[in-house]
């Protein structure tokens, strides 16, 4: 251990952190969105002697729960015990009335339940690289229109809900952040869901996503992959993916992964189970 150096991360270090997600084959993490996960959240790592980056982890703390995400660790520094480190550095940092929560990687699980995080639930991760709009059946009830700053307070009561807590800082940055973004209406002019996506290098990440009912959830996905050319994602906690699973089959998805979920001072999800929800991304929730 003498020659790593744990420190707190910058916007100075993205590039070392994008070699690092480079090494990692984690595609999804690009200048673009290394700032928004440094800039939204805190975070933490080691470096070698010599200053490079080799491990990072970060926390988005909410309102009433806080995050854990972006867990990397160099291959060439691994069995050191840093991630434990990096998570318990991060867990010290956090509100220690609120819970904390993670999507665990099969690697990292190990080392969660060893600091006290238990399962809760599963994500589930589908995935894209050509999809069929058409086969998602539609209502002519629901309009759908570009969501704009006016339509925060309902995004905000929507995704917290979801979310489980209050996220309104984070709901601004991740809507500039966006490349799509979407509100559903019903008949009576109120907000039923909607929809943030996100472009990275690898794909379309639609999330976070909210929505009463299977239909505006359709609704929306078939607005988002109409526009969309490439390959997209979609990370959904488990009750979701259960009513979702045939349609999105349909529309040419595969589900690629589930995921725990795990927690710590805690013992239950924090989100409305009767709505529909895809994370924002694994690293935020």
């Amino acid at each position: 251990m003498a020659d790593v150096i744990q420190r707190s991360l910058t916007l100075d270090d993205i590039p070392d952190l994008m070699a690092l997600s480079k090494e990692v084959n984690w595609p999804d993490y690009n200048a673009e969105e290394l700032t928004s996960l440094l800039t939204n959240g805190s975070f933490t790592g080691f470096t070698t002697a010599t200053g490079q980056v080799i491990s990072c982890a970060g926390i988005f703390q909410y309102d009433k729960v806080a995050s854990i995400g972006a867990v990397i660790v160099s291959e060439t520094h691994r069995g050191l015990g840093l991630a434990r480190k990096m998570i318990d550095t991060l867990l010290r940092q956090s509100d220690q009335s609120a819970p904390v929560v993670l999507t665990a990687t099969v690697q990292g699980r190990p080392v969660y339940e060893k600091i006290g995080f238990h399962t809760i639930g599963f994500i589930h991760t589908y995935k894209a690289q050509k999809t069929n709009p058409l086969a998602l059946q539609m209502s002519d009830k629901i309009h759908l229109s570009p969501a704009d700053e006016t339509h925060l307070p309902s995004i905000e009561a929507l995704d917290e809900k979801g979310a489980g807590t209050n996220r309104s800082s984070f709901l601004k940055k991740r809507m500039e952040r966006a490349s799509f973004r979407l509100i559903a209406q019903n008949e009576h002019h109120e907000t039923i869901g909607f929809a943030f996506g996100v472009e990275t290098p690898a794909n379309l990440l639609i999330g976070p996503l909210a929505a009463n009912d299977e239909q505006t959830a359709l609704a929306l996905i078939q607005s988002l992959i109409s526009s969309y050319p490439g390959a997209i994602r979609l990370d959904m906690q488990e009750e979701t993916a259960e009513r979702l699973h045939t349609s999105l089959i349909e529309a040419g998805f595969t589900k690629t992964n589930a995921a725990h979920f795990m927690m710590i001072r805690g013992n239950e999800k924090q989100n409305d189970p009767a709505l529909l929800y895809f994370l924002a991304s694994q690293a935020f929730s």
